[in-house]
């Protein structure tokens, strides 16, 4: 098997950042408030360049500010929901005065604050650190192996019009080993194994998938190949955390829609 020229390059880069996510992740507290900050931070305004290089910068700092205000109330309860509208309102008018996509920007600070508060929220849970670290794993469980068997068997492309380089072989892997590697982690840590982590496994892969390919659409769209430069092999912190927010954006309501929000047994029993 021929690996592709990239893979090293990408193999360290993402060793390297996922250490570190996971370093934060053990550290937990305020270390890890601020880790999410700055890390949404660089997030925030490859976004909003993404979405118009007019006044990105100013729009990525008022995201910035207005998710550290989200995250500086621990309850997460009506401050916090008074300062995301606040944000988001800012966010409409200050796009619409400098001609920017007040859409897309706005939509990106709710899809990026949603999933950055829920990774916030999920750690304080008496078993938060163990269901983050599975989920963060099977999300790069799921995207190596697309890769690399993407890039080995080939096959017809999938998405040529939003992302040429997904194969067949790609998505079957990433379903494959994404979910096997979820219920493995799940049942190791719970001690019993359930068909329920076997879906949860699939839909959280699938979610990871298709965050991926609404960065790649958006990108197209935008007419830019990368949306940074910060990460060798990467492209851009947004590049890399695109699988990370879709995935930690969709848990809340699964949660919530499973009546799961207390308990969380689906996962890890004894939250």
């Amino acid at each position: 098997m021929n690996l592709p020229e990239d893979f090293y390059t990408r193999a360290i880069s993402a060793i390297f950042l996922l250490s570190v996510v996971l370093f934060s992740i053990i550290k937990g507290g305020m270390f890890f408030t601020i880790f999410l900050i700055m890390v949404s931070s660089v997030i925030f305004f490859e976004w909003m360049r993404m979405a118009s290089k007019s006044f990105w910068i100013l729009r990525g700092i008022i995201s910035t500010l207005g998710l550290g205000a989200i995250l500086s109330f621990s309850d997460f309860g009506s401050l916090s929901l008074l300062a995301f509208f606040l944000t988001f309102l800012f966010i409409c008018i200050v796009s619409e005065l400098t001609n920017s996509s007040y859409k897309l920007s706005s939509f990106g600070f709710i899809y990026i604050t949603i999933a950055v508060t829920a990774i916030e929220w999920l750690r304080g849970f008496e078993q938060g650190l163990a269901f983050l670290i599975i989920l963060l794993t099977s999300i790069m469980v799921s995207d190596t192996s697309a890769y690399l068997v993407g890039n080995w068997l080939g096959g017809p492309k999938l998405f040529k019009q939003i992302s040429p380089n997904k194969t067949l072989s790609g998505f079957v892997a990433a379903i494959t080993f994404g979910t096997f590697w979820f219920y493995l982690a799940s049942s190791f840590l719970t001690g019993y194994y359930n068909l329920k982590f076997f879906f949860v496994g699939i839909l959280i892969v699938i979610s990871s998938i298709l965050g991926d390919l609404f960065i790649s659409f958006l990108k197209r769209k935008a007419g830019i190949k990368d949306t940074g430069f910060l990460i060798p092999g990467h492209g851009g912190v947004l590049d890399r955390a695109d699988s990370i927010l879709s995935v930690f954006f969709l848990i809340p309501f699964l949660l919530i829609i499973f009546g799961l929000v207390e308990s969380l047994t689906l996962i890890v029993p004894g939250w």
